[in-house]
């Protein structure tokens, strides 16, 4: 068996029928380890906000990608999502649903309960983010007396 494929290589090699496969190092930018900063400079994997129309802004950033981000909301009546006014691209569909930045996302709480938000790059890696919104509502009554 060793001397048959020993012979075959032999052969192939005389032939000039055997080449030496390459393969090209990969030219998309980015391979999908995505960090998600917070504004106190921590790694995370989820945010919570606490009452409506409560702003936070996290940064995205893809090892080895320098082009913009798509963030999308997957719950609007939670949370809206919009390209940071320090991002230096800013795209915002009217819905607050999604937007793309070069990096930087403000998250504005709606309504409470949980979501989550995708950010994707341009060669299809992504990843998520849990956004938890508490709000409390009630009435409180006193009596004079």
């Amino acid at each position: 068996m060793i001397r048959a494929i020993a012979m075959i290589t032999a052969l192939a090699l005389v032939s000039g029928c055997a080449s030496v496969q390459t393969f090209p190092y990969p030219t998309t930018p980015g391979q999908g380890q995505f960090s998600v900063v917070s504004p106190s400079g921590a790694t995370v994997s989820s945010i919570s906000l606490t009452g409506a129309s409560t702003s936070t802004t996290v940064t995205v950033s893809e090892e080895g990608y320098s082009g913009n981000f798509t963030a999308t909301s997957s719950n609007t009546a939670v949370f809206t999502v919009a390209a940071a006014t320090t991002s230096a691209t800013r795209v915002r569909d009217t819905s607050g649903a999604s937007a793309t930045s070069s990096g930087s996302f403000t998250l504005t709480s709606v309504g409470g309960g949980t979501a989550t938000i995708t950010f994707a790059d341009s060669n299809g890696h992504s990843t998520t983010l849990s956004v938890g919104v508490t709000t409390t509502e009630g009435v409180v009554n006193s009596k004079g007396g």
